[in-house]
């Protein structure tokens, strides 16, 4: 690999090394990783200049795409292509809540000056959750006429018209949502995560996590977990999020409504079909789903209180629920 990390360092003489379970190179006081493209040339472009304003503000942990000497972000080697991405680890400090960094990191970015073309989904969720469910009809009518179907399949199969279902119903409520005028500045896009876990904690940060979205896609796909675990205080770590995210970026009736539309989107059983039907142990992966519909009876019940549980009036406020 060192024939292409020449063509951006000439000698280049890096020590190999891992991080994070990563192979890099470790280069003076940063850290390169070769990486096989996986994209086209203006998604590399939209993801370094997203880097590099992050860079420029203080999140040096992510992984940001380089030009080559000759000014080229795909370096061809036997007829494959690689993106070079460097990074500088950020030295060990104390940190704030993740809700409350969340807040500033969403603040922080919602003042990059660019549209991105190939990572936005802002206004587009509509589009793409109907993409997503006829995507899954079609797999759905593929494993319903398969012979013979496992344990996995056959639940899969049972299982679908409910995932189908709530599909419509968070599509339904998100179109009734963009119709409700009560947005302000905090409704601006921002860059977020595809799905947002560690998120802005992550030893290295990587640019094809990145979306150009509504802050709201990265506190429900936070608190989702919250409402999936078996934990029994999440109320009270609801609140607390709430209360310290909005100590720095508040949230309008409009976002709030943008938060339980996404939380009505089964996104978690979407995400665990489509890497479960790749999967070779069938039996295990029956078990877990088994475990993750046990969860979604548990996230139900908790998302039928989820307003009251935060602190918000939502008759008052005029924002409607789900009637289960």
């Amino acid at each position: 690999m060192n024939e292409i990390l020449s063509q951006y360092i000439p000698d280049f003489d890096g020590k190999k090394t891992m991080v994070n379970g990563m192979e890099g190179y470790h280069y003076g006081d940063s850290f390169l990783f070769i990486i096989p493209e996986e994209a086209s040339g203006e998604s590399y472009y939209e993801q370094m200049t997203v880097c590099r304003f992050l860079a420029e503000h203080g999140y040096m942990s992510i992984a940001t795409p380089m030009v080559n000497r000759k000014g080229e972000l795909v370096t061809k080697a036997e007829n494959t292509g690689y993106v070079v991405h460097f990074c500088r680890l950020p030295e060990e400090s104390t940190r704030s809540s993740f809700a409350y960094e969340l807040a500033v990191f969403h603040q922080l970015a919602g003042g990059y000056p660019y549209e991105p073309a190939t990572m936005s989904a802002y206004g587009k969720w509509k589009t793409l959750w109907l993409n997503k469910l006829t995507t899954f009809e079609q797999i759905y009518q593929q494993q319903y006429y398969e012979r013979p179907v496992n344990n996995f399949q056959r639940l899969f199969i049972d299982t679908f018209p409910y995932i189908s279902g709530c599909t419509e119903n968070a599509l339904q409520y998100l179109q009734e949502s963009e119709e409700d005028t009560r947005f302000d500045e905090s409704d601006q896009a921002t860059i977020t995560f595809q799905r947002c876990r560690n998120g802005i904690f992550s030893k290295i940060i990587w640019p094809r996590s990145f979306v150009y979205d509504h802050p709201a896609r990265d506190i429900a796909e936070y608190i989702r977990g919250m409402l999936l675990d078996g934990n029994g205080t999440h109320s009270d770590r609801l609140r607390t999020f709430f209360t310290e995210y909005q100590s720095v970026k508040s949230l309008s009736l409009f976002g709030w409504r943008l938060v339980y539309a996404r939380l009505l989107l089964p996104v978690h059983l979407f995400d665990f079909i489509e890497t479960a039907l790749t999967r070779q142990n069938t039996e295990e992966v029956y078990k877990e789903y088994k475990q993750l519909l046990r969860n979604q009876i548990l996230f139900e019940e908790r998302l039928k209180h989820f307003f009251s549980d935060v602190g918000l009036d939502f008759e008052r406020s005029g924002i409607p629920i789900l009637d289960w």
